[in-house]
């Protein structure tokens, strides 16, 4: 075969290539979407924001104890009890990992169809420091951890997970960053209100998207940590200010709309799950993820316990990442 047919078949296959890629970008399973907005419904309405690991006068229960039990799942389980009215107090990570859960149960048994096997259930199990039948060592998956761990983590860490499963896509938008110090290149500049409103990012999201926030402090707090991808370990540092959610839409004004457990607040004890809503501008980093191959979370019985995402891990404490990292590790072009 002669060079000009070799290169001809290559532009065709990366035409193909890119053609697929860009109809990748707006597809939605419906049937999903149908399910994470399903599982948000069947939550209860607040429960309280707590992230501690001990009781006090506020919170005689922790989330981790109020998450493993809702979990609920014996060794000889098809697969959880999911018992979502168990799971208070909350915070905002635990709750969209388990309205992933609960959104796979509801999809999964649909018709019956149970492709998801007791292994994947398992390899799925928050393990949060609470002795079980199952997790018998009060075993407790630090970030990066696990699938659970995944999901906890700083950054993108629920695009990462889907990522990894090969269940779904991400995407991301970046106003950039307005100090200098934080700028990743020569030439990036903090767009404007109404630039950063129009960025293509707010079209392309659908309502069951799983929504990674970064908090834009700017204008609120003088914190560029809306430029910041996880925790360095130094205190003086800018570090990042994130928001686990599910995202619903927008309101009349243009403001997102988002499900998620939602605190602390002046009143932690009173906050928790539900609705809320938040300018764009409030926001300084995005990222999307859609679930479109639900399927691929049988797959998840090939991820153990103890297997650890490096990148996830060094967000806790370590090291900052990057946006060109963030996009390499959550599958972004």
């Amino acid at each position: 075969m002669n060079k000009k047919i070799t290169s001809c078949i290559v532009l065709i296959l990366a035409c193909i290539a890119a053609v697929e890629a860009e109809d990748k970008s707006g597809y939605v399973n419906a049937e999903w979407q149908n399910a994470i907005v399903a599982a948000i419904d069947s939550f209860p309405e607040n429960g309280g924001y707590y992230t501690g690991r001990n009781t006090n006068a506020q919170f005689r229960r922790t989330a981790w104890r109020a998450m493993n039990e809702c979990f609920g799942m014996q060794p000889t389980d098809a697969q959880p009890r999911l018992d979502v009215s168990k799971a208070q107090p909350s915070f905002c990570s635990m709750a969209t990992y388990l309205a992933m859960l609960k959104a796979i149960q509801i999809w999964d048994n649909k018709d019956g169809r149970q492709d998801v096997p007791n292994l994947s259930w398992f390899s799925m199990k928050p393990f949060c420091g609470v002795t079980d039948v199952i997790n018998n060592q009060g075993y407790n998956q630090p970030d990066g951890e696990g699938l659970w761990g995944m999901a906890n983590a700083n950054g993108p860490g629920m695009a990462v997970l889907v990522k990894e499963l090969g269940a779904g896509f991400s995407f991301t938008g970046y106003r950039g960053a307005k100090t200098e110090k934080n700028r990743e290149d020569k030439d990036e500049c903090y767009m404007t209100d109404d630039e950063w409103c129009a960025d293509p990012v707010w079209a392309k999201a659908r309502k069951g998207d799983f929504m990674k926030i970064f908090w834009n402090r700017n204008e609120t707090a003088g914190s560029d940590s809306g430029a910041i991808i996880g925790d360095n370990g130094v205190a003086s540092d800018d570090q990042e200010h994130g928001h686990s959610v599910v995202f619903l839409g927008y309101d009349g004004e243009g403001n997102v709309i988002y499900w998620s457990s939602n605190g602390p607040g002046e009143n932690p004890v009173d906050a928790g799950y539900g609705v809320d809503t938040c300018a764009r501008v409030a926001i300084q980093r995005v990222v999307f993820t859609r679930v479109t191959d639900p399927e691929k979370f049988a797959d998840a019985k090939k991820w153990r316990a103890n297997k650890m995402h490096k990148w996830l891990n060094e967000l806790a404490g370590k090291r900052h990442g990057t946006t060109r990292e963030l996009k390499k590790y959550c599958g972004i072009d």
